[in-house]
């Protein structure tokens, strides 16, 4: 069983997963990173401007989460997209802007892929909870299997999925998750109260387990975009 690591409450109770959006609505995790100049530059400013350009597009998108790397000049934000020329518009003003570096991934909901190995449907439901403010993390599992077939990583990736799965909707685990299209790469948020309990959770991961040497895994700390931008030019420490 793995542990429950945040007992932070949500920023909202929105369903913002029941979208109104048409069958053929992609999503995208963007990444926009500052890159140095050499006058320098106002980065709380420059994100401000930023963050003003990642917001919903008409109907065309429709922004999920928008988060600030913490000790970082990166954005990243899920979007929503049901016209690909409203993207495309976004990431167009957010060049205007200055120079920053974009990287965009198709990604799915973690319980679509889930449901596609065979998870139970229980489990692969759409997420009604939210992410909380404190304590935010960004994981990136790289997922290779040098050594097994792909029926014994499907295996252990199920076994993975339901632990997951399991913890959240029991346990109350604060988590979102997301899969790279074609890609063995898992994008996931979570609440934890310390650092000590994402080491934890880790330890614990079937995945990780089973096939921890072909594991790539990457954590970075987060905050709401939206946070960051109110508290970076008026809270004084």
């Amino acid at each position: 069983m793995l542990p429950q690591v945040s007992e932070a409450k949500p920023v909202n109770k929105k369903k913002k997963r029941m979208s109104t959006f048409p069958k053929s609505v992609r999503m995208y995790l963007v990444s926009v990173t500052v890159l140095p100049q050499k006058e320098g530059i106002d980065l709380p400013r420059f994100i401000q401007k930023l963050a003003n350009l990642l917001a919903d597009y008409s109907t065309a998108t429709k922004v999920i989460y928008k988060f600030k790397v913490s000790g970082e000049s990166r954005i990243l934000s899920v979007v929503q997209v049901s016209n690909i020329i409203g993207l495309e518009r976004t990431i167009g003003g957010l060049w205007r802007l200055g120079a920053v570096d974009v990287d965009c991934q198709p990604i799915i909901n973690y319980e679509n892929f889930a449901r596609a190995i065979k998870v139970a449907d229980h489990l692969t439901k759409p997420n009604t909870g939210s992410l909380a403010k404190e304590g935010l993390f960004w994981m990136e599992f790289n997922v290779e299997y040098n050594g097994k077939s792909t029926d014994e990583l499907i295996t252990i990736w199920k076994k993975e999925a339901e632990a997951v799965l399991t913890a959240r909707l029991k346990e109350g685990t604060s988590i979102e998750l997301y899969k790279v299209v074609a890609q063995r790469k898992v994008h996931v948020f979570i609440n934890a109260a310390d650092p000590e309990q994402i080491d934890l959770l880790c330890l614990q991961l079937p995945l990780m387990q089973e096939n921890g040497a072909n594991v790539q895994l990457k954590c970075k700390a987060l905050q709401f975009l939206e946070d960051y931008t109110s508290r970076i030019t008026s809270e004084s420490v």
